[in-house]
């Protein structure tokens, strides 16, 4: 069924398997986890009992192999190959990354701003992170924005 070019364009959630894949791993956000692991723990079902069984499990392993990379981009989730293994984990909001080598960063202080009034004179509160790159020095991000 063809969707609205408008709907293509923002991008948003398009399944609950994605919902259920940053759920599954916020919930363990002390680990990183295999995409046959992730598998396992959303109960993400492949049969290979038969051949043509077997051969759409193997479509739907890729199909999800691709979902985790899409996630990825987006930014969701963060993946990194440790001994030849991919693994995937959440990321925590407050963990920016470096915009020069892409390296993540915890932030060294955080705190609360009154931001610009927008058209309306309403003003936002800003929570900003400062964050330390040992080769590019200091950056900021805005970790929550909120109207007040």
């Amino acid at each position: 069924m063809p969707i609205a070019k408008k709907k293509f364009a923002e991008g948003k959630l398009h399944s609950k398997v994605e919902a259920e894949i940053i759920s599954f791993l916020k919930e363990r956000k002390e680990a990183a986890f295999t995409s046959q692991e992730i598998m396992g723990g959303i109960h993400y079902h492949t049969d290979f009992s038969t051949p043509e069984i077997s051969k759409m499990s193997t479509f739907a392993i890729a199909d999800f192999t691709t979902l985790l990379h899409d996630l990825v981009r987006q930014k969701s989730i963060r993946m990194k190959i440790v001994r030849n293994r991919m693994y995937y984990m959440a990321i925590d909001p407050r963990i920016a990354k470096c915009l020069k080598c892409n390296e993540f960063f915890e932030p060294t202080k955080t705190w609360k701003m009154a931001g610009r009034p927008d058209k309306n004179g309403k003003r936002f509160q800003l929570h900003i992170g400062l964050y330390k790159c040992p080769k590019h020095g200091t950056f900021r991000k805005v970790l929550d924005k909120r109207k007040i």
